[in-house]
């Protein structure tokens, strides 16, 4: 067994749906955006990795510019890595290529212009991954990516042995992936410090680096968290206990690819996160699902065959429901009329102004549901569609009134 130190990237992910209310963005920012970036530049040991949504960034450059300039503070000091992704948080798998390309630079732009760093990783939105991403990736500048470690147990790996990273490649583009840790991931913050450090105990020796990156709303916004993790110091004990192991050290993903090869070669299957598999499939599907699956935990080694129960495919949203279907299809056709106006040489400034208004409707909020309402929640709909229609008035501006497109528009075979 190897004694080397455990290189433990530890992260947080920063995200507020397209039309969501003004008042949760303050109350998130004042309870986790904050207070989180507070104790990080109080605390210059510690190396740590941010993700943040470009519509976030702007929001909180254009109405709390001090925690803007917070994470500014500790980006300088060399103790934040920042990674990209889409701008608007899309999910990628499911855009035009040139926008999978465009909401990345879009991102990784802002990010060099406001922060003066060019970021080399990126965070996947809800880690929906199909394995064609590899090249979209690596042709958007990407060096390596987050995903769940389930993506890796639909592969055939054991997530108990999953360390460092590994390569993916698609059509020889290769691709860096880091494998996500659940059992961290519901670990923290909510549990005790000690019993993270204990399974992290039980990790030495059997990989190079552990990774956890979740939601960063959970560590103040959520129901009780602000207490727990602030008030009553959780994320400062938890610090202080990393800090004080001598076989662990905080590390950023960039010093993990530049220090360590990668573990091996791997090629995941379409695949998320264990609950979005569930929320994919259709209703009666769904309750079948969580029934077999409870027969079989309760069997010698239940949990481990729990595992391969996948559900669904994130992109049974767009059968599951008519409403989302509509955006995607009207998302498309957007897409392909921006690029038509783009090769006949079209108006610059008209061309990026439907572009962008086409990004923020491709925000992946309104597109699904999981347990905070998604697609069900008629503010963030209204915002998706809003971003269309205001798209699709700079895509006809100085052309006829009325137009009649003949064809098969929502994929259904007719025309």
């Amino acid at each position: 067994m190897s004694h080397a130190p455990l290189a433990f990237c530890f992260g947080v992910h920063n995200h507020q749906p397209i039309g969501n209310f003004e008042g949760v963005l303050r109350e998130t920012t004042a309870l986790a955006y904050r207070p989180f970036f507070e104790r990080v530049r109080a605390r210059p040991e510690v190396r740590l990795t941010v993700h943040c949504t470009g519509s976030l960034l702007e929001w909180l450059r254009e109405h709390e510019p001090a925690t803007f300039d917070l994470l500014g503070n500790v980006v300088a000091a060399e103790r934040v890595e920042l990674l990209t992704g889409g701008f608007y948080e899309p999910i990628l798998a499911i855009l035009p290529d040139a926008d999978k390309r465009g909401q990345i630079q879009r991102l990784s732009e802002f990010l060099t212009t406001h922060f003066g760093v060019r970021p080399r990783g990126m965070w996947l939105a809800e880690r929906v991954w199909e394995p064609h991403l590899a090249r979209a990736l690596h042709d958007a500048g990407v060096e390596y990516v987050l995903v769940d470690d389930r993506h890796f147990a639909l592969a055939g790996l054991d997530p108990d042995d999953l360390g460092g990273y590994y390569l993916t490649e698609d059509q020889g583009a290769t691709l860096a992936v880091f494998p996500i840790n659940e059992r961290l991931r519901h670990l923290i913050p909510f549990a005790d410090v000690d019993k993270s450090l204990d399974y992290l105990g039980e990790r030495r020796g059997r990989g190079s680096a552990v990774t956890v990156m979740d939601d960063g709303e959970k560590f103040g916004a959520w129901p009780g968290t602000h207490q727990h993790v602030y008030a009553e110091g959780w994320l400062d004990r938890f610090f202080d206990r990393i800090l004080e192991t001598p076989w662990l050290r905080l590390a950023t993903f960039a010093d993990v690819v530049d220090a360590m090869p990668a573990a091996g070669r791997v090629y995941l299957p379409t695949a998320s996160y264990h609950e979005m598999g569930k929320w994919a499939l259709p209703p009666e599907a769904g309750r079948l699902l969580a029934e077999v699956s409870r027969d079989l935990g309760q069997l010698e080694d239940g949990a481990r065959l729990v595992g391969w129960m996948r559900g669904g495919f994130w992109r049974n949203f767009l059968v599951k429901y008519p409403e989302v279907a509509e955006f995607y299809w009207k998302m498309l056709r957007l897409s392909a009329a921006i690029e038509r106006a783009r090769r006949a040489g079209g108006d610059d400034r008209r061309i990026r102004a439907a572009r962008e208004a086409l990004w923020r409707g491709q925000a992946n909020d309104a597109y699904w549901h999981g347990v905070f309402g998604g697609c069900y929640l008629p503010h963030l709909r209204r915002a998706v569609k809003s971003a269309l229609l205001e798209d699709d008035a700079h895509v006809k501006a100085g052309s006829d009134p009325v137009e009649v497109t003949e064809g098969d528009v929502n994929g259904d075979g007719r025309d």
